[in-house]
């Protein structure tokens, strides 16, 4: 810094000093041009006034200034310095035909010019030398109070707060050492508070660049933050995990799969895949070593830790809301190449999870809960409450766009001889693969309803005609007709069932009179022999 302030200082002054030195000889320059001209003319307006031209040009000729005087041909108006020669020519128009050149001698002109150009250099070099030790003396302290804060920031850039600055100094700028090492340790305080703060919501380890890093932890936590407060009003954990996934594209992870375990119900899903998941977990999910032991299982630490995983490639698997019905399993899948973008970005994925594993558990509580009071819990079809809740609303909505409802009332033929000569366990059984059949066997949009025993309604909506009533009804008989049932080890049955349906508004005008239209058409299907299909 020091040497840099010199430099600009001298070469301010030799600027200084150049443009001090062309004013000094610009001055001169009109000085001598003035006299000159004034001298020049004065001998022209004689030499014309005289008679004898010849006898007066030797007369100014022997003068002290003059070295030449002359007539020359041609009409010419120049004046002309020779430092060589130290002259000053000066060449006028006499008449059309001549003019008079000049030559005054200038030895003592351009000795005085030198003399002062001289004197301007030494008074600037001497300028400058006082400047400098000046400059040196009295801006030292402060300039290396400017070295020491240059060092010091840059040690802060790097995490570290303790170069204070230690110089011997007096008056204000010891005040301002003072208050800057005053400033350091405030400064270090506060940021230990900061990192003790995220580094205890957020597991890092720290890096080259902790006020970048801390910066963009700080920007992270305030999306976290915003990212709670959005799930928290989600209606379902679906809804949660859904935006789980748009955070972890944002994380710009190429290959990952979440999977959730519903506990209560042992069943295993996928909620999102990217990419070869390189595990059997689906198929047993309680092998998964990160679902058994609760715990981060990451291959980078020890290989081949988790011996579910089969591919060559680097794993990490996250368990998260995993102390109540529902478990989530994050699975990270990556190469060598994207392993520092992967470790960079863990700790923030993590902290997401922390979020949202117990708001997943709560929401899927209460959707278990509620579930629990709409569905039947062999079958986990729709029950009856659910349907009288939902029948009215329904029917309502058929009629504001003048459509069709479909009222398909089925039960298994001879079904009490399977409790009778089976059991109750057997019976059980049959129905749950029978609801498996309706399900498989009707549309997204058809509502399966469990009425109770070995009945079932389906509630077919954006029916336009008994014919497609019936192309329903006939896949799913068929259905139950071509697959066996199994009742124990090594036992099988085959069953049949009868179904009846209604058309609304076609043939009723409500939902509860369809569902007894329905039911007629059912017995009289039973009464035409079972294993059989009658429209109202």
């Amino acid at each position: 810094m020091k040497k840099k302030i010199l430099i600009i200082i001298a070469f301010i002054m030799i600027i200084s000093t150049i443009i001090r030195t062309f004013i000094v000889g610009a001055s001169f320059l009109n000085y001598s041009n003035s006299l000159i001209k004034n001298q020049t003319n004065l001998i022209v307006d004689i030499l014309r006034e005289v008679i004898d031209k010849d006898k007066f040009l030797h007369i100014i000729q022997n003068s002290h200034p003059i070295k030449k005087i002359e007539f020359i041909k041609g009409q010419k108006n120049e004046l002309i310095y020779s430092f060589k020669d130290k002259t000053i020519i000066s060449i006028v128009p006499f008449n059309e035909l001549e003019s008079l050149k000049i030559v005054f001698s200038a030895k003592n002109y351009f000795d005085k010019l030198l003399m002062a150009i001289a004197q301007l250099i030494l008074i600037a070099l001497i300028s400058l030398i006082i400047i400098i030790l000046l400059v040196n003396h009295f801006l030292k302290p402060y300039l290396e109070i400017l070295e020491k804060i240059e060092e010091s920031t840059n040690n802060i850039l790097k995490g570290n707060f303790n170069n204070k600055i230690e110089l011997k100094l007096k008056g204000e700028a010891k005040d301002f050492v003072n208050s800057y090492n005053y400033f350091l340790q405030k400064l270090k305080e506060s940021f230990g508070v900061i990192e003790e703060k995220y580094t205890a919501l957020i597991e890092k380890e720290k890096s080259n660049d902790p006020l970048n890093d801390a910066k963009e932890t700080i920007e992270q936590l305030a999306n976290i933050f915003k990212f709670k407060r959005i799930i928290e009003e989600d209606n379902s954990y679906e809804t949660i995990l859904e935006r789980l996934v748009d955070i972890i594209k944002e994380f710009e992870i190429k290959h990952f799969i979440i999977i959730g375990i519903e506990n209560n119900e042992n069943i295993a899903k996928i909620i999102h895949s990217q990419g070869d998941i390189c595990c059997n977990v689906l198929e047993n999910y309680k092998d998964c070593r990160a679902y058994r032991l609760k715990k981060e299982i990451n291959s980078l630490k020890m290989k081949k830790e988790c011996l579910s995983h089969y591919c060559n490639t680097n794993h990490i698997c996250l368990p998260f809301s995993s102390t109540g019905n529902f478990t989530g399993i994050l699975k990270i899948i990556f190469t060598d190449e994207e392993k520092k973008h992967v470790l960079k970005v863990l700790p923030y994925i993590k902290a997401y999870l922390n979020e949202i594993s117990t708001i997943i558990e709560s929401k899927y509580t209460l959707e278990l809960l509620h579930n629990q009071n709409i569905k039947d819990p062999l079958t986990r079809l729709y029950n009856r409450r659910y349907l009288e809740n939902m029948l009215p609303t329904l029917i309502e909505g058929a009629k504001r766009r003048n459509g069709k409802i479909g009222f398909i009332m089925l039960d298994m033929d001879h079904f009490k001889q399977v409790n009778d000569t089976y059991g109750h366990d057997a019976g059980d059984r049959v129905l749950e693969k029978l609801s498996e059949i309706i399900l498989e066997n009707i549309r997204k949009s058809d509502i399966p309803v469990r009425l109770g025993g070995e009945e079932f309604l389906i509630i077919a909506t954006n029916i336009k005609t008994k014919e497609d009533l019936r192309k329903i009804a006939d896949k799913i008989r068929l259905a139950v007709k071509s697959q066996p049932f199994y009742l124990s080890s090594g036992l099988y049955i085959n069953k049949t069932i009868s179904i009846g349906a209604a058309l609304f508004p076609d043939d009723c005008e409500d939902g509860n009179e369809c569902i007894k239209l329905a039911d007629k058409a059912l017995y009289e299907a039973k009464n035409q022999g079972r294993d059989k299909i009658v429209i109202n």
